[in-house]
This record gives structure tokens, C-alpha cells and sequence, in this order.
């Protein structure tokens, strides 16, 4: 039997603590598996950065990394056209150079993260592409930023049911199931969304 959907996205508030219940006994079996405080550090960031505000923020810092880049590499050069001169300033340069670099990586590595998010249900962060198809066939790929888990919705035709095909790579006994949803693409989307972020 499917699990109900929640009423409502309060519920997720005394949802999360059972999950991360049942996550932290499941990393501790695990070992290598990413932390319960890791996972919703992770889903805060991508929430706190859907907003368009903090897009065009992150869009920002990667133009102001870029030109403290292309500054440290022009004092950089002159640094090193005067090297056996002044080997300290030359290194001096050169290491600054390097830390620019690296801060205008990180840079591009937020905003493209933050790209990632599409959709926030239930709080949680879901990165979803849709594709439609000729007389209202459509497929949906629903993924979570930060969970392994994800789901292939498709129907064939306005007023068909969906079928969601749900995979879970951690799965200990098959990681590849497929089930039959309501016509109600909310609902479907709804649902998928629920079995991603729960253990069930």
C-alpha cells in the first residue's frame, strides 16, 4: 500500500525527525553513507538560494571572482617579469593568484548548484524536468539535490494514470521498482516526491 500524502507542508517539520532517525542508524551501517546533519545543511542551502534574489547574488560573486582573478593574474605576470629581482613578491603574487582562482571555482560551483533546484515540495529541494509528448503524453524525471533517491513519472494521454518508475541505488534488495499512480499529475508528482525523501 502507497503512503498517504501529506496534508500539508507542516507536517514536514515532525516528518524530518524521523527520518533523520531512521538515516543516522542507516549511515552508521553503512559507514561511507553522507551524514543526516550533512543531507539537511545541504536541502537549507539549496532552499535558502531558489529564490530569484539569491540567484542574482550568486550570479554576482561569480562576476566579482572573475575580476579578482583576472586582477591577481595581471599582478601576477608583472610579478614574475621582475622575479629574479624580487622572488617574494613573485611567489607572493603567484599564490595570491592561486587563491583567486580557487575563490572564482567555488564561485561557479555555488550558482551552478543552485541551478540544480527546480522545484522546492514539502521543503525539501528537487531538481525536475519535464518533457512533453504528443496528446498530452509527458514524462517527468524528478531527482533530490541531495538524496540518491529518485523516480521517471510518465503517462501515455490527458486523463490517463501516471506510472512512476522509482529507483533507490541503496536499496538492499532490488533498486529498480515500478507502480501504477491516480490520473492526477499533482498527486503523482506529490507522491514520488514523498517516497524520495522517506523511508518506506
Amino acid at each position: 500500500m502507497r503512503p498517504g500524502l501529506p496534508e500539508r507542508d507542516d507536517c514536514l517539520a515532525g516528518r524530518t525527525r524521523e527520518i533523520a532517525r531512521r538515516h543516522s542508524s542507516r549511515a552508521r551501517q553503512g559507514g561511507t553513507q553522507m551524514t543526516v546533519i550533512e543531507r539537511l545543511y545541504d536541502n537549507a542551502w539549496y532552499v535558502a538560494n531558489a529564490a530569484p534574489a539569491a540567484r542574482e547574488e550568486l550570479a554576482a560573486a561569480v562576476t566579482k571572482a572573475w575580476m579578482d582573478r583576472e586582477s591577481a593574474a595581471q599582478d601576477a605576470q608583472r610579478a614574475r617579469a621582475v622575479a629574479t629581482l624580487a622572488p617574494a613578491r613573485s611567489a607572493l603574487a603567484l599564490s595570491l593568484g592561486n587563491a583567486a582562482q580557487a575563490g572564482y571555482d567555488r564561485a561557479r560551483a555555488r550558482a551552478a548548484q543552485a541551478a540544480r533546484c527546480t522545484d522546492i515540495i514539502g521543503g525539501h529541494a528537487f531538481s525536475i524536468q519535464r518533457t512533453a509528448g504528443p496528446e498530452g503524453a509527458m514524462t517527468i524525471e524528478v531527482a533530490s539535490c541531495t538524496l540518491s533517491r529518485h523516480a521517471t513519472l510518465r503517462v501515455s494521454g490527458r486523463g490517463k494514470p501516471w506510472g512512476a518508475v522509482l529507483h533507490d541505488p541503496q536499496s538492499r534488495h532490488r533498486d529498480r521498482f515500478s507502480t501504477v499512480l491516480g490520473p492526477d499529475p499533482w498527486e503523482a508528482l506529490h507522491w514520488v516526491c514523498e517516497w524520495i525523501t522517506t523511508d518506506v
